[in-house]
């Protein structure tokens, strides 16, 4: 099974022989998809700062995963999770200069984070795929360090669910890009009584 964070292009190949781990996207494929997600624009908006600890949530094989790790430097930290174990196994180091990548297999309902530790949390095109979205932010939100923020970037389909979801786990909208074509970006921060 593909897990919560496969990209597109890794979810249109044909299903892998059981036991195989799915073929890896050619590099046209990452190119066209590249075009679609613009994985620079993302990582702009998120405005990351050297150092930051960031978890990548459903980050499948890594699309985002070493991007966030070079965007953080070798002085942050960053943390993959998904439910797919063969997805985890293909990430690959970042490279000098990049955060160290510690990859964690999680169940479907609990994204593994410690409490009050990570400056940015990000879920990439994996919100709608979550059993209880509210109570997932809820425990997403407990693993925020002050000042921290959930990053949600999806489909535009998916965006009136998620902030019903979020308001219902006490998050707010701290912030809202625009600058991804095809998808929304929302910074949610929990809101203060």
């Amino acid at each position: 099974m593909i897990g919560f964070g496969a990209t597109a292009c890794e979810q249109s190949k044909a299903a892998p022989a059981a036991g195989a781990a799915p073929a890896p996207p050619t590099a046209a494929e990452r190119e066209q998809y590249d075009r679609y997600r613009r994985p620079e624009l993302l990582l702009a908006a998120l405005e990351l700062r050297p150092g930051a600890v960031v978890a990548d949530v459903g980050a499948g094989r890594g699309y985002l995963t070493q991007r966030l790790a070079l965007a953080v430097g070798a002085g942050g930290k960053v943390v993959a999770t998904d439910i797919d174990a063969a997805a985890l196994a293909a990430i690959a180091p970042a490279g000098p200069g990049a955060a160290p990548v510690e990859t964690r297999l999680v169940q479907p309902a609990d994204p593994g984070l410690e409490p009050a530790s990570y400056d940015l949390i990000l879920l990439a095109e994996v919100d709608h795929l979550l059993p209880e979205r509210a109570a997932y932010l809820r425990r997403l939100a407990s693993a925020l360090a002050p000042g921290g923020r959930i990053a949600v970037s999806n489909r535009p389909l998916y965006r009136a669910p998620l902030l019903e979801a979020a308001g219902r786990a006490g998050l707010g909208v701290a912030s809202e890009s625009r600058a991804l074509p095809a998808h929304f970006l929302v910074l949610l921060t929990p809101e203060t009584p």
